[in-house]
C-alpha cells in the first residue's frame, strides 16, 4: 500500500499539477511569507524579492539568477533565467545559437535553419520599472515559483521551447522605497499617499526614456542583457497606468508607426497581442483594450525601443490600485481613453467593458500573469517562426544596408567638440551598434573624408536604430479631428542624437568603400597629455574640459580663465599652473578626461576662477523631472551642489549667506508657489492623505527670498515653464508670448530647434553662433525697456528653425528671444524658454548652464 505522501504526488503527476522532485524542497513565495502575493495591504520588499529568488536558484535545476550589477544607490539588481533542465545545462551552447543568428553576416538560410531548429526561444519579462506599479514586483516571485515548480503539459512546453529571463524589478531602489513607504502607512489616514521623493534617485518615471541614451546604470545593465548576451526575440514589459479606464492594455499600439521598424515585425506584435486577447476573453476576464494611448514612434522605452533591433517589443499596462489598497469602480466612474477609445463603451479594440466593482492589487497580478502565460504559450507553439523572423529581419538590415539609402553615417574626429562625438558613438556601443574608423582618407558621395573619422556602417543587425537615431524625425502631422487641435504625442517627437550632442554627422547614401578598422570602445586620444611643470590651457569647447577644471579644483591646483581673446586662445579659455611635483597625478586626469592640452608661457588677462556655490530646487513632487536629471548631469560633470527645499525658503537664513546660484527646472508658476496646480479642487472624501511637510511650494516668502538673493547678488536659472515663474512673480522686464496661445496657434511637444547665439556673452563661452536646442513647452521671450542693459543671449532666426520633431506655430518664434540675461540689483536672472539639460541627453547645450557655474562669471 502506498503512503499517503507518496500517492498524492503520484495523483499530482498524473494531473500535470506539478513536478514532485521540486516541491519537497522549494516552498511557494505565500508559504515563506505568511501570505499570499497581491494580498490587500500587504507588499514584500526587494531584500525579499532576491533573498526568494536565491532559493529558487538553490533548490531549483530550472532556475539560475545571475546578478545585473549595482543599481544607482547600490542595491543588487539580479536576473533570473528559467528554462528546463536539459536546456539549463546547456546555457553557452544556446547563447551561442542566439548570437548567430542576432549578428548573421555571414550565415546562410539553411545553416540558419539548423540553429532555428536546435535553439530555443528567449523571451525576457522586465518589471516594476515604476516603482508605484509596483504589482509586477509582487508577481515575479509567484511567477519564477511555478515555472521552477510545475509540471503540467502546457509549462512543459514553455520550458523545453524558451529560455525565460525575468527581471523582478528594473529599479530596485525605487521597488524598496515605495514597499517600505507604503507599509508604513498602512491603517492610517496617509495610507496610498505618494511618496514625496523621486523613486528613481535622477529620474522617476522618466528612467522609462533612457533606453537608447542609456544614463542610467539600470539601464545599461540591462542593455548588456538584450543586445550582448541574451539578444531575446521577445520583450515582455509590464506596467499599470490610471485605474478609471480599460483593466488592462495590451498591442497593437495606437498610431502612429514608425516608418523604421519593419513591418512584419510590427505584425509580429500585433498578433501576439490580439492572441493574448482572445485567450484572456476565453478565461472570462474583461477590461482588455487596444490600439489607444500607447504608441510606437517614440524610441526610448523599454518594450519600444528593441523594435528597432528586430525584437518583438510587448508593453502591457493594467489598472493601478493605490499602491497595495483595493479601490472600489462604480460603473458611472469609469471613463474613455484618449482618441481610440473616447467614451467607456463596446467598440472594437474594447470588445467585454469591465463591469465596475472592487479592484485589488491581486487582480493586477492575476491579468498580468494571464497574459505572460498566454504569450509565452503562443511563443512556445510558433519558436521556430518567431525565431526564423528575426534571423530573417537581421540578415535582410545588413543587405539592404550594403545598398544604400544611406549606407553610413560618417562622424569627422575633427569636431567643435569632439568629446561629445565620442559621447555619442559609445551610446551606439551600449547597443552594440557596429562602429569601425578609417585607417586613411577615403571618398564618398558627399565628399572626401580623413583617416581618423568615425564610420557607422548600416550593413548591421541594427540598421533601423542606427538609422532612426542619427535622421531628423518627421512627426505626423495628426489632429484630433478633421480640422481640429493637434493630437498629443505619446512622448517626445524628436531625439536626433547628432542635434543632441551638438555634433556634425554626415549620412552617406551611396555605397563607398574605406580602409576602417572595428572599434570596440570608441575614444578620443590627444596628441599630448604629458607636460613639464608650467602653464597648460584647455579650450572651453570640450565639455569635458568642464570635468577637467572641476577635478583641478577639487585636488586644489588652481584654475585661471582668460578674460579677453588673444591671437593664441578665445575668452574663456582655462588656464592652469602646476609643478613637476603635480605631473605624476595629473598625467592621468589628462589622459581620462581626453582634453587636448597646449603648454604656453607666461599668461596675460586671467582671472582665477572657483566653484560656484550650487542650490538647486527640489519640489516635493517626483515628476517634476528637470531637477533629477540636472542633479545627474552635475554628478557625471563633477559639479558640487545642494538640494534646497521649501522649508529653506521659508527659514530666517538669507539664501546668498549659502549660495551663488539657484536653478529651477520646469515647473510652472502655481507648482513652484503653491506645490499644486491653480485649477486644483480639494480632494474626494477618502483620498489618502498627504503629510504636511510634503504640501505646498516656496510661498510667497519664498518668492521674496528669491529676489532678496538676486538684489544681493546672486544668479538664477529658471528653465522652460519656470521661466513664466520668474516673469510673473519677479515682475521681470519681459513677455512671453506663448502664453496664451492656444494648442492649434502653437504646439511643439518635443522637438529641436535652431538658436543663434551672442558670442559676445560669457554665457555663450565654448559654443558656436548656432545651437539647437529642446524645446517642448509653450515659452519664448519678448523683452522690454529697461533700467539696466539686458543680454539676449539667444534668439530665433527669421525662418526655418524647426530642425528636427513637430510645430505648429513655427512662425510665432521668429525674431523672438530664447536665452535672456536679465540684472536684478546685483545679481542675474537667466531665462532658458527650452530645456538645456532635457533627460541628460542635450550635451550640446549644457555649457549654457556650466559657464555660469564659477563665481564671477558673468
Amino acid at each position: 500500500m502506498l503512503k499517503k505522501t507518496t500517492f498524492l504526488c503520484f495523483v499530482m503527476v498524473l494531473l500535470g499539477l506539478s513536478d514532485p522532485s521540486f516541491t519537497q524542497t522549494i516552498e511557494s513565495p505565500e508559504t515563506v511569507f505568511g501570505f499570499k502575493m497581491g494580498t490587500d495591504r500587504r507588499l514584500i520588499n526587494w531584500q525579499q524579492i532576491t533573498g526568494y529568488f536565491q532559493r529558487l536558484h538553490e533548490q531549483s535545476p530550472r532556475v539560475q539568477v545571475v546578478s545585473l550589477g549595482k543599481t544607482t544607490l547600490g542595491r543588487n539588481m539580479i536576473m533570473a533565467i528559467i528554462s528546463s533542465e536539459e536546456t539549463m545545462a546547456e546555457l553557452e551552447k544556446y547563447k551561442s545559437i542566439q548570437k548567430q543568428l542576432a549578428r548573421p553576416f555571414d550565415l546562410e538560410e539553411f545553416k540558419a535553419d539548423a540553429l532555428i531548429q536546435a535553439g530555443k526561444l528567449v523571451f525576457i519579462i522586465t518589471l516594476n520599472i515604476h516603482s508605484t506599479e509596483i504589482a509586477a514586483s509582487q508577481e515575479s516571485v509567484e511567477l519564477a515559483y511555478e515555472l521552477a515548480t510545475t509540471g503540467d503539459a502546457r509549462t512543459r512546453k514553455i520550458l523545453n521551447n524558451l529560455i525565460i529571463l525575468i527581471v523582478p524589478s528594473l529599479n530596485p531602489d525605487g521597488q524598496d522605497m515605495v514597499t517600505k513607504w507604503y507599509l508604513q502607512d498602512v491603517g492610517t489616514e496617509f495610507e496610498g499617499s505618494r511618496m514625496p521623493q523621486k523613486y528613481h534617485h535622477y529620474a522617476d518615471h522618466d528612467n522609462n526614456r533612457d533606453w537608447f541614451f542609456f544614463n542610467l546604470i539600470e539601464s545599461r545593465n540591462v542593455a548588456r542583457v538584450l543586445y550582448h548576451d541574451w539578444y531575446p526575440e521577445i520583450v515582455m514589459d509590464q506596467h499599470q497606468m490610471g485605474s478609471r479606464g480599460a483593466r488592462l492594455f495590451l498591442p497593437p499600439y495606437s498610431d502612429p508607426p514608425n516608418p523604421n521598424v519593419p513591418p512584419s515585425l510590427m505584425a509580429g506584435v500585433n498578433m501576439l497581442g490580439k492572441h493574448v486577447v482572445s485567450d484572456l476573453h476565453d478565461q472570462g476576464l474583461t477590461g482588455l483594450v487596444t490600439g489607444t494611448i500607447f504608441n510606437a514612434f517614440f524610441e526610448g522605452t523599454m518594450s519600444k525601443t528593441p523594435l528597432w533591433h528586430n525584437r518583438i517589443g510587448i508593453l502591457t499596462e493594467a489598472a493601478s490600485v493605490r499602491v497595495a489598497s483595493p479601490t472600489f469602480f462604480p460603473g458611472t466612474s469609469l471613463k474613455g481613453m484618449g482618441k481610440d477609445l473616447p467614451e467607456y463603451m463596446q467598440q472594437t479594440n474594447f470588445l467585454a467593458p469591465w463591469p465596475g466593482g472592487w479592484w485589488r492589487l491581486r487582480d493586477i497580478i492575476d491579468y498580468e500573469k494571464a497574459a505572460t502565460y498566454s504569450m509565452l504559450d503562443l511563443a512556445a507553439t510558433y519558436k521556430d517562426k518567431f525565431k526564423r523572423n528575426f534571423y530573417r529581419l537581421n540578415k535582410k538590415a545588413i543587405e539592404q544596408g550594403k545598398q544604400g539609402g544611406p549606407f553610413a553615417y560618417v562622424i569627422p574626429a575633427k569636431q567643435h567638440d569632439p568629446s561629445n562625438s565620442i559621447e555619442l558613438l559609445r551610446r551606439l556601443r551600449i547597443a552594440n551598434v557596429d562602429v569601425y574608423q578609417a585607417d586613411s582618407d577615403f571618398e564618398t558621395s558627399s565628399g572626401r573624408f580623413q583617416a581618423g573619422d568615425f564610420i557607422v556602417p548600416l550593413a548591421q543587425p541594427a540598421r533601423a536604430y542606427v538609422k532612426d537615431l542619427m535622421e531628423v524625425q518627421h512627426y505626423p502631422d495628426l489632429r484630433e479631428f478633421p480640422g481640429g487641435p493637434p493630437q498629443r504625442p505619446y512622448d517626445v517627437t524628436a531625439w536626433t542624437l547628432p542635434l543632441q550632442f551638438g555634433i556634425e554627422a554626415h549620412e552617406i547614401e551611396a555605397p563607398f568603400t574605406a580602409a576602417m578598422s572595428y572599434i570596440e570602445s570608441p575614444a578620443f586620444e590627444p596628441k599630448q597629455t604629458a607636460f613639464d611643470s608650467g602653464w597648460v590651457a584647455a579650450e572651453r569647447r570640450f565639455n569635458h574640459s568642464y570635468k577637467l577644471v572641476n577635478y583641478l579644483l577639487s585636488a586644489g591646483i588652481g584654475v585661471y580663465e582668460k578674460i579677453q581673446a588673444d591671437s593664441v586662445f578665445p575668452a574663456g579659455t582655462f588656464q592652469f599652473q602646476f609643478t613637476q611635483k603635480d605631473s605624476a597625478r595629473l598625467q592621468g586626469a589628462f589622459r581620462k578626461f581626453a582634453i587636448p592640452m597646449r603648454q604656453f608661457g607666461d599668461t596675460l588677462h586671467v582671472r582665477k576662477i572657483k566653484n560656484a556655490r550650487i542650490a538647486v530646487y527640489q519640489p516635493w513632487i517626483p515628476w517634476a523631472y528637470d531637477e533629477g536629471w540636472l542633479r545627474l548631469v552635475f554628478d557625471d560633470f563633477g559639479f558640487e551642489y545642494s538640494v534646497v527645499q521649501n522649508d529653506d525658503f521659508k527659514s530666517r537664513s538669507r539664501l546668498k549667506s549659502k549660495y551663488d546660484v539657484l536653478i529651477f527646472g520646469s515647473q510652472s508658476p502655481d507648482w513652484i508657489v503653491l506645490g499644486k496646480s491653480g485649477k486644483a479642487t480639494e480632494p474626494v472624501i477618502g483620498t489618502p492623505m498627504v503629510r504636511k511637510q510634503f504640501t505646498g511650494g516656496i510661498g510667497k516668502v519664498g518668492v521674496d527670498k528669491v529676489m532678496r538673493f538676486l538684489n544681493e547678488g546672486g544668479t538664477a536659472l529658471f528653465f522652460g515653464k519656470a521661466v513664466d515663474f520668474a516673469i510673473e512673480k519677479l515682475n521681470l522686464p519681459a513677455t512671453n508670448v506663448l502664453k496664451k496661445a492656444k494648442r492649434d496657434e502653437y504646439f511643439a511637444p518635443g522637438s529641436f530647434f535652431e538658436m543663434q547665439l551672442d558670442l559676445t556673452s560669457p554665457l555663450s563661452r565654448g559654443l558656436r553662433k548656432v545651437v539647437s536646442i529642446y524645446k517642448n513647452s509653450p515659452v519664448v521671450l519678448q523683452l522690454k525697456p529697461y533700467s539696466a542693459e539686458i543680454r539676449e543671449t539667444g534668439f530665433f532666426a527669421a525662418r526655418n528653425v524647426l530642425q528636427s520633431g513637430w510645430a505648429i506655430g513655427e512662425k510665432k518664434l521668429y525674431r523672438n528671444v530664447a536665452l535672456a540675461e536679465i540684472p536684478i540689483g546685483q545679481g542675474t536672472v537667466v531665462l532658458y524658454a527650452f530645456r538645456p539639460q532635457h533627460r541628460g541627453q542635450t550635451y550640446g547645450t549644457f555649457k549654457l548652464i556650466f559657464n555660469t557655474l564659477y563665481r564671477d562669471w558673468r
